[in-house]
């Protein structure tokens, strides 16, 4: 593999574990606003539904169909909606409570800490993430995974989302690094992995089910992986 002097990470579902904490508090969400009686489904088919409605609206917004505003604001109208919920009068403040308490949980995915703590002795590290600015720095906080990176470049304050190399190139150049001794490492082909190579940066695939389809040619399934790769 080539030599490698700067990574760059994904960090939500590569880093941070998003549908953990996600789980987490739209259970304590469904319970909080007693939506046993407001939907005609149980918690499990409700969280079945708010992850397949959430993928449908990051997926738009990522595409640039939608705004951060569309996702914020109709996200739990359409989750009620699918689980058929007549009162949809709570769907903002159901908002409100996801995005105050979901940044704030803490899991991350399997070995992140430990493969960090060795790649740190050997490379300079940023995030880039189509995330939202106000809440990234919450999870790194939450999580412990502030102290590892030197910058989080954000779609949203750079003005483009992965896979636009614009957001890449930014970052290469804020860094004073080049492409070709950057690594990207992601869990998103259609953002990560097709961003890096838009950029010119190796992209590596992680795909910890192995149900993800690429043709990334490197791909781990776990992060401790890297430690043997890089």
């Amino acid at each position: 593999m080539r030599r490698f002097s700067y990574l760059f990470f994904d960090l939500d579902h590569t880093l941070w574990d998003y549908e953990t904490n996600a789980r987490k508090v739209l259970m304590d969400l469904y319970l909080h606003f007693e939506l046993g009686q407001v939907i005609r489904h149980g918690h499990e088919r409700f969280l079945e539904i708010y992850f397949k409605t959430n993928d449908g609206l990051w997926h738009d917004y990522n595409q640039g169909r939608i705004t951060k505003e569309d996702i914020r604001n109709e996200r739990f109208k359409l989750v009620l909606k699918n689980c058929g919920g007549s009162d949809h009068s709570q769907a903002l403040e159901m908002s409100d409570y996801f995005l105050e308490h979901c940044p704030r949980q803490s899991v991350v995915m399997p070995e992140t800490k430990m493969t960090l703590n060795y790649l740190a002795s050997k490379y300079r590290m940023s995030i880039i993430t189509n995330g939202f600015d106000d809440v990234q720095e919450i999870k790194l906080k939450a999580s412990g995974l502030n102290g590892y990176f030197e910058q989080v470049f954000t779609s949203e304050t750079i003005g483009v989302k992965k896979p636009s190399p614009e957001i890449f190139e930014h970052a290469l150049e804020v860094l004073g690094v080049t492409k070709e001794a950057s690594l990207m490492i992601g869990d998103n082909p259609k953002t990560d992995i097709l961003g890096a190579q838009n950029a010119g940066i190796t992209p590596l695939l992680y795909n910890p089910t192995g149900r993800i389809k690429s043709e990334c040619e490197l791909e781990i399934k776990s992060l401790s992986e890297l430690m043997t790769l890089l």
